[in-house]
């Protein structure tokens, strides 16, 4: 049985460590030039003003076993308009059976509808697409992003 539930960075922070480097492996392409280095310390600066919505999906033993992670904010181009900016989004391989992936989605959604949220901004990795999910609840892809190593 998973649950979800809204958790603050305090609550979650050390239960959702674990599954960091397993989700990293699975989706970074340039691992061998940037390293995994959460920057915890900006995390909690956008809890404090209210802009950090953390949904974590829990085991029957209450292990963290994924999670959903957005960042809250007016739109810079239609500031009346709150939205939210999926950042990560991850479930534990050993988990990704039943609606498990789904379920994190639908109970996100609903908390962020909860906090007045008008739109929802999600990407998916082309390697690891999400995009049948994505839009069997809904969404519809309508831009592409692109990604080029520049640096070192």
């Amino acid at each position: 049985m998973i649950t979800y539930s809204v958790e603050s960075m305090d609550e979650c922070l050390e239960d959702m460590r674990h599954l960091w480097l397993v989700h990293w492996e699975e989706i970074e392409l340039d691992k061998d030039k940037i390293a995994l280095e959460p920057d915890i310390d900006t995390f909690r600066q956008i809890e404090d003003v209210g802009g950090l919505h953390i949904v974590v999906a829990r085991d029957e033993a209450d292990q963290a076993v994924g999670y959903h992670v957005s960042l809250v904010r007016p739109h810079l181009h239609y500031r009346s308009s709150l939205t939210a900016y999926v950042d990560l989004y991850f479930i534990h391989p050993d988990h990704r059976r039943g609606r498990v992936g789904l379920n994190l989605f639908l109970y996100a959604e609903q908390t962020l509808r909860e906090l007045g949220v008008q739109r929802i901004y999600t990407a998916t990795a082309l390697h690891k697409d999400m995009g049948r999910l994505l839009e069997f609840m809904g969404h519809r892809e309508f831009e592409r992003h692109y990604s080029k190593m520049i640096g070192d």
